[in-house]
């Protein structure tokens, strides 16, 4: 067994991966920690501003500074799932995976609310290592090894990039589709449709894996003839094992008797599906011309507009630098969070969102190349992210 750890260990995706995986855990870990020192969340209950859910505070002792921090939006939301099932409504609009894998661990640790988060983190933070091991692997198979460790770096210290290390699906989708793609990109099909699956099973978004996955196959068919094989439709319907996944979720819901996707959205989040990019008008119009906005939630439009800008650019700069795969996966996948629209919360959490387009942290890593632009990215991205996982931290959305 030491053998084969020093083997591992040899392995430069391996040991940088586990590297940047360390300095990134155990500085959020500190930085969450102080959070809760400097500034503990109120002890009373307030659903409407710090939502928990039923689930009892964790902001005592040591499960106070290790797993309170991390018991914020969302996550609570996975716990309930864990929890009581799909018994509210609207958790509904959550694919089961994650939280299906919790409810499996945290009987490990002996059920109830530490245990859930516990687990939840050691699932997150246990895909965010082997994320970072695959995503170095692949950016030196593109770009080289001297690009490899700054795209981790770059993905880590973006500035939703703590998101990676809470108790949120960003880890485990964003491991699985680069998982998928990389499995298609190199023509082993089945494996890229179960894991394909897997990732739709997490998010609704990995549904759009279906695309550049029939790319990939369809790219290896004699461009001199439109006759398609026989094994060429095997390998097709592995490709649509992603879309299967959401189907499945749909009909799952259909027979607990829950209300359609479009009204959930509509009832809790506030938004509707409309024309691709309205809600982009809606942000300028916020961001520059109301005055009736709280300067948090103007701040957190500003990264979510300003990723909007990055992903529209580098999505259209993946299909000439990267090829045509990574820029359908980035293309199809901003589609479809462009459909939504909110007149309350326009491009809501697409800041997070960005952390599932590996292409444009491979085009990060290009650009890195020279120590201005190095810089240029670095910096601001740290500071941002020193400043968002403060506010997650206490609430502060």
């Amino acid at each position: 067994m030491r053998n084969g750890l020093k083997r591992a260990w040899q392995d430069t995706a391996v040991r940088q991966g586990t590297l940047v995986f360390m300095a990134a855990r155990l500085f959020f870990t500190l930085w969450a920690a102080l959070m809760a020192v400097l500034l503990p969340p109120p002890v009373d209950v307030d659903e409407g501003v710090r939502p928990y859910l039923d689930e009892p505070q964790l902001n005592e002792g040591t499960a106070g500074l290790l797993l309170g921090p991390w018991q914020r939006f969302d996550t609570q939301h996975y716990m309930r799932i864990a929890r009581d099932g799909y018994a509210h409504e609207e958790d509904s609009v959550f694919p089961p995976l994650y939280p299906w894998l919790v409810r499996g661990a945290a009987a490990l640790f002996g059920g109830g609310a530490a245990a859930r988060l516990t687990a939840a983190l050691l699932i997150s933070n246990l895909a965010t290592w082997a994320l970072l091991i695959l995503l170095h692997k692949v950016a030196a198979s593109e770009l080289g090894a001297d690009a490899a460790t700054r795209t981790l770096v770059y993905f880590v210290l973006f500035p939703t990039g703590f998101f990676l290390f809470a108790a949120y699906t960003e880890s485990l989708f964003i491991l699985l589709a680069l998982g998928s793609f990389w499995a298609g990109r190199n023509g082993r099909y089945p494996l890229a449709g179960i894991l394909g699956f897997l990732a739709a099973a997490t998010r609704l978004t990995g549904w759009v894996l279906v695309i550049p996955l029939a790319y990939f196959v369809m790219r290896n068919e004699s461009r001199f003839t439109f006759h398609v094989s026989r094994q060429t439709i095997y390998r097709l319907l592995f490709t649509a094992l992603p879309p299967l996944a959401l189907v499945l979720f749909m009909i799952y819901r259909w027979q607990l008797g829950l209300p359609p996707l479009t009204e959930m959205y509509g009832r809790y989040w506030h938004q509707s599906t409309g024309f691709p990019g309205r809600d982009v008008g809606t942000a300028v119009q916020t961001l520059f011309f109301s005055g009736d906005v709280r300067r948090s939630e103007i701040i957190a439009l500003a990264l979510d507009f300003a990723s909007t800008l990055l992903l529209a650019v580098t999505t259209m700069l993946a299909f000439r630098r990267l090829g045509v795969g990574y820029g359908l996966y980035a293309a199809m996948l901003l589609l479809f969070m462009l459909l939504p629209t909110s007149p309350v919360k326009p491009l809501y959490s697409f800041s997070r969102y960005t952390l599932a387009f590996f292409p444009t942290f491979l085009l990060m890593a290009q650009w890195g190349r020279q120590s201005w632009a190095h810089r240029l990215i670095l910096y601001p991205s740290f500071t941002l992210a020193l400043f968002y996982s403060g506010q997650f931290f206490i609430w502060g959305w």
